[in-house]
């Protein structure tokens, strides 16, 4: 499939949270020191009073469209991953759409968790073979808002922020693969409309341990790549130590994989394209390149895509 990324870009809150805040003000039952070496997150980001997902994710969208080089008007669509809307009616995509002017693109959320920029990216890249041209993918969450912030087992890995790419197909790059999944539980990891998270951390773990490598080897064979021959790896900021672990056989080198959670924790939809925004912009990947996008979370849901740059 003919689809280009022509721009990236991320929006963050000011407010940084480190470790010692769960300590020192919250008094939680763990160290900074233990939050670092369980999870690899040293702070995160978390938006102050009226700042909400709408103005994260117009931001970060049109940072993606300058560094495009298009105006709001050449959008043909928008699309937000977002498990934390401002409103429950209408879209965030449709508010995005206002805030920029982009009045000629339709506009439309994807809610699938931290699987839901994985699923976004797929859903436009499909419906920009059917003739439009240029497409705007966001995911933009307020992770912090989902949890107790005295649960040790969830408050700790959260943080808010968006990020956007601009996908075209005007330029020269592919989707040499793309695939979706899910598996319908909410046993493992739910929020109940109104309240926290509860989260199983041994059952995400053993999912993602087993869908992570499964996801990159199917679409490195749709492709017809080997793992190895992946330039970069974008996976979905959960945990660093559950990520090394599940790509260990895959013969792909650590650094060639985005990890950027120490800075920002778990941003759910927004982890990836913030991570393909800074891994982009400090010329991680070249033209021609493989980069392979890859997103997991609550549904259960998972999948990815593998681009050619």
């Amino acid at each position: 499939m003919h689809a280009s990324i022509l721009g990236t870009g991320a929006a963050l809150p000011d407010r940084v949270i480190d470790n010692n805040y769960f300590v020192d003000e919250l008094g939680l039952d763990t160290t900074a020191d233990w939050i670092v070496k369980h999870t690899g997150i040293q702070e995160r980001r978390y938006a102050a009073p009226g700042e909400d997902v709408v103005g994260l994710a117009a931001n970060a969208g049109l940072a993606a469209l300058e560094a495009s080089g298009l105006t709001p008007d050449q959008l043909d669509m928008i699309v937000v991953a977002t498990s934390t809307p401002t409103y429950a009616m209408p879209s965030t995509a449709c508010l995005v759409q206002q805030a920029l002017s982009a009045d000629n693109a339709l506009a439309f959320d994807v809610t699938n968790a931290c699987a839901g920029f994985a699923y976004a990216f797929d859903i436009a890249v499909r419906y920009l073979q059917t003739g439009p041209q240029h497409a705007l993918v966001i995911g933009a969450d307020l992770g912090s808002s989902l949890v107790d912030p005295k649960d040790r087992g969830t408050a700790i890995f959260f943080g808010d922020g968006a990020g956007a790419a601009v996908i075209s197909t005007t330029g020269s790059g592919r989707v040499l693969a793309s695939r979706l999944f899910s598996r319908g539980t909410s046993v493992p990891l739910n929020v109940p409309v109104g309240g926290t998270m509860t989260m199983d951390g041994r059952a995400i773990w053993e999912f993602v341990n087993r869908v992570l490598p499964e996801t990159i080897r199917l679409l490195c064979a749709a492709a017809g790549v080997l793992p190895s021959d992946i330039s970069l790896l974008v996976p979905h900021q959960a945990n660093s130590k559950m990520i090394a672990a599940a790509t260990a056989d895959l013969g792909i080198p650590l650094d060639r994989i985005v990890l950027n959670l120490h800075r920002y924790g778990n941003t759910l939809a927004a982890s990836i394209p913030i991570a393909l925004h800074e891994a982009l912009r400090s010329g991680r990947a070249k033209p021609g390149e493989l980069v392979l996008l890859t997103g997991f979370g609550a549904g259960l849901a998972w999948g990815g895509s593998l681009l050619q740059l």
